[in-house]
């Protein structure tokens, strides 16, 4: 919940600033909703340890500390860069563009004060290079 405020704020930003209403949804999809990605985590916990769901784990997130892995396949610098290249390639929209990177840096950005997230833990090269390994992934006074 705490994502939705800013994203709200950024995608009607880029509305006001002539991106379009599309601007809003698309702030929401990649500022707010992007925590989908933490789906993919409990399921390998789940797969891994061959347990049933325990729905509680996901909001304390103890299934990293179980897994020792982190995944978050959305939680990426370079998805920032895809976007905002990709949504300015093909939509000539540098407003829509720039909106949705900026709204999906937001939630990174929060996530990193929030949780101690190091700036190349949420980089997904860093990440896959060290084999999705939660160590290192959030400074030493979290991890």
């Amino acid at each position: 919940v705490e994502h939705l405020p800013i994203s709200l704020l950024i995608g009607i930003l880029g509305w006001l600033f002539g991106g379009g209403w599309v601007c809003v949804p698309l702030a929401l999809v990649v500022g707010w909703c992007i925590d989908v990605d933490h789906l993919y985590d409990f399921g390998y916990y789940c797969f891994q340890h061959q347990n049933p769901p325990d729905w509680s784990m996901i909001r304390s997130g103890e299934y990293f500390s179980k897994n020792a892995k982190i995944f978050v396949p959305l939680h990426s610098w370079e998805l920032s860069l895809i976007l905002v290249t990709s949504l300015g390639f093909f939509t000539q929209n540098w407003h829509l563009a720039i909106t949705t990177t900026v709204a999906h840096m937001a939630h990174l950005i929060q996530d990193m004060r929030a949780y101690n997230v190091r700036l190349l833990g949420y980089s997904f090269i860093f990440r896959a290079l060290h084999a999705f390994k939660q160590r290192g992934f959030c400074s030493s006074s979290v991890s």
